[in-house]
C-alpha cells in the first residue's frame, strides 16, 4: 500500500543520546524539499507502476522517505549499498529522509523505487528546485554546471557475426531516419526502409551458439556453415534494398532545394558497395 510520509516527529533529534550539530545546508535543503508538489509527482511515478497499491497491500515505503533518501544519494555519491550503511548508523541522515526509528529499506529496495521515478519527474523536480531557490535568493538560475564520469569497462569479443549484426542495426537506424526524411507514400518505395536489424541480431546469436557446446567450449567451424549461409541468404534483399534507396536518394537530392540528404547519399553508395 503506497504511504505517503511517516508521522512527524519533532522530537527525534532531543531523544539522540549524543550531542551533534546539523549542517545549515542540510537544514535548508530540508525546507526545500518540505514542498508538497514535488511528492505529488513522485507520487503519480510511484502508483504508476503498482495502480493496486493505493488501496491494497502490505505497507511499502514512503514516497518522501524514497524522495530524500534518492536526493541524499545523488548529493553524496554513495552506491545503493553505502547509502543504506551510512542512514542506518547517522541520526542526521534518519532525521533528513524522514526515517526516524523506523528501520531502513535494504539497498535493493532503495534502488527498485529509484528506478520508479520518471526521468521527465527529475526534469520537473530540477525546475521546482530551482524555482524555489530563486524564490529564497539562493541563487540566480542562469548557469549551468554538469559533471560526468568515465569508467573503464570491456567490449564484446568482435567477432565477424557480431560486426555484421552491429552494421545490420546502425543501416537499420539510417534506414528509418531516412523513412522520415523522404516521406514515400507508394508500397514499392516503402519496402526500401524495412529494418532486419532484428534478425541479424537472432542469426548471429545462432551462429556464436552453434560454434560453442553445451559446456561452453568451442565447436569445429564446420557447426556455423548453416547459419551463415542463412546469414547471407537474410542479407541479400538488405543489400538490393538499400541499392534502391541509393537511387531514391539519388532523385530527392537532385529535386530538392537543400543539402541535408547528402550524407544519406553517401551512406547507401556505401551499402550497395
Amino acid at each position: 500500500m503506497l504511504i505517503v510520509a511517516y508521522l512527524r516527529d519533532e522530537g527525534f533529534l532531543t531523544s539522540v543520546p549524543f550531542q551533534f550539530k546539523l549542517d545549515p545546508k542540510l537544514i535548508e535543503m530540508d525546507r526545500l524539499l518540505d514542498d508538497p508538489k514535488l511528492v505529488l509527482q513522485v507520487s503519480n511515478d510511484l502508483i504508476r507502476s503498482a495502480p493496486q497499491a493505493a488501496w491494497n497491500g502490505r505497507p511499502s515505503t514512503p514516497v518522501e522517505v524514497t524522495l530524500r533518501i534518492s536526493v541524499a544519494r545523488r548529493l553524496m555519491g554513495w552506491s545503493y549499498e553505502t547509502t543504506h550503511a551510512e542512514i542506518v548508523g547517522d541520526a542526521k541522515w534518519r532525521w533528513f529522509c524522514r526515517l526516524y526509528h523506523h528501520s531502513v529499506p535494504g539497498h535493493s529496495a532503495i534502488q527498485d523505487r529509484e528506478q520508479l521515478i520518471q526521468s521527465a519527474t527529475l526534469h520537473r523536480l530540477n525546475d521546482r528546485v530551482v524555482h524555489l531557490a530563486r524564490e529564497c535568493g539562493v541563487t540566480t538560475g542562469k548557469k549551468f554546471r554538469g559533471d560526468s564520469t568515465v569508467i573503464e569497462t570491456n567490449v564484446h569479443y568482435p567477432t565477424d557475426s557480431r560486426l555484421l549484426s552491429d552494421s545490420a542495426r546502425v543501416l537499420g537506424r539510417l534506414c528509418a531516419e531516412a523513412h522520415q526524411l523522404l516521406q514515400p507514400h507508394a508500397a514499392t518505395q516503402k519496402k526500401y526502409f524495412r529494418n532486419r536489424s532484428r534478425r541479424a541480431q537472432r542469426l548471429a546469436r545462432q551462429i556464436a551458439q552453434r560454434l560453442r557446446g553445451k559446456q561452453g567450449q568451442k565447436n569445429s567451424k564446420n557447426w556455423a556453415k548453416n547459419p551463415i549461409a542463412n546469414w547471407s541468404k537474410s542479407l541479400k534483399p538488405f543489400w538490393r534494398k538499400c541499392n534502391g534507396l541509393k537511387h531514391a536518394c539519388d532523385n530527392t537530392v537532385a529535386n530538392a532545394p537543400w543539402h541535408s540528404p547528402i550524407c544519406w547519399h553517401s551512406m547507401c553508395l556505401w551499402c550497395a558497395g
